[in-house]
């Protein structure tokens, strides 16, 4: 491992450019040459959920309904060098689709509003979280476009939501014996489920998402190849792509790791509130 000279990243020695504030090693070949902690980030040796500074790969952020804004705007920002079609395809987005309110699928934790949003910031944030030990080739900007819009195809297309939402007055025992129109009162909770929405033409998640993105975006083969399959790789027949690969590895550690509670409880994994 070697360390950049201009930001203090710790990457890979074969690296030939800083990740991060992409200093080029090839005009400074001494640089950066000595042994360096494990550390792959300024972020990565930041405080943990118990208070101590750790070593090695960051802590996981607990991305929910109260941080997802925050934490979005963030990698937003981060969008230098594509930032006028990135910034026009978010436009589109958030201005045209459900892409900010959307559940992240019909059942599970993540099936409320801003579901999708929040699974898509989180599977970024394991991404960059992880890039750095599993493929420091790549590019911090095209982490985040491929981590945030490997799902997009959820909220379908203009005018015709993937998801419909389909409310209901729950009602309690207490209710019983009450006519039909007293029990439906302002104090009663409406709860949301979610289906497909049958009028939308039938294609892969993942091919959908490469059909949204692709109409704003020059993607690389690499990064269309993750978009499309990173959630079904076993498509490819095992001819994956790292950008693929590293993508699949980040949503995995966040749907079945990250998402479920018991399972960071018992294997302590830690993350930051």
């Amino acid at each position: 491992m070697k360390k950049c000279p201009d930001c203090g990243m710790v990457i890979a020695n074969q690296a030939i450019r800083c990740p991060k504030c992409k200093f080029d090693f090839a005009e400074a070949p001494d640089a950066g040459v000595a042994a360096a902690p494990a550390a792959s980030t300024p972020a990565a040796s930041a405080p943990s959920a118990s208070g101590k500074a750790s070593a090695g790969i960051m802590p996981m952020v607990d991305v929910t309904a109260d941080n997802v804004d925050e934490l979005y705007a963030q990698l937003k920002a981060s969008i230098v060098k594509r930032k006028e079609e990135f910034d026009h395809f978010i436009d589109f987005l958030e201005n045209r689709t459900a892409w900010l309110t959307a559940p992240a699928s019909t059942k599970g934790s993540l099936a409320c509003e801003k579901g999708l949003l929040i699974r898509s910031v989180a599977v970024t944030k394991q991404l960059l979280r992880i890039k750095d030990t599993l493929m420091p080739q790549l590019d911090e900007e095209s982490a985040i476009i491929i981590g945030l819009f490997h799902d997009v195809g959820k909220v379908g297309v203009e005018g015709k939501p993937y998801y419909l939402v389909e409310e209901s007055i729950s009602t309690s025992s207490s209710a019983l014996g009450l006519s039909f129109s007293s029990r439906i009162s302002s104090s009663a909770p409406a709860t949301k489920s979610y289906s497909v929405n049958p009028k939308l033409v039938n294609m892969h998640i993942g091919v959908r998402s490469l059909y949204l993105v692709s109409q704003y975006m020059l993607l690389s083969d690499d990064e269309a190849q993750a978009i499309s399959y990173a959630a079904e790789t076993d498509l490819l027949d095992c001819n994956v792509s790292p950008y693929t690969l590293v993508l699949e590895t980040a949503i995995k550690m966040q749907k079945t790791i990250y998402e479920n509670i018991d399972t960071v409880n018992s294997y302590s994994f830690t993350v930051i509130k």
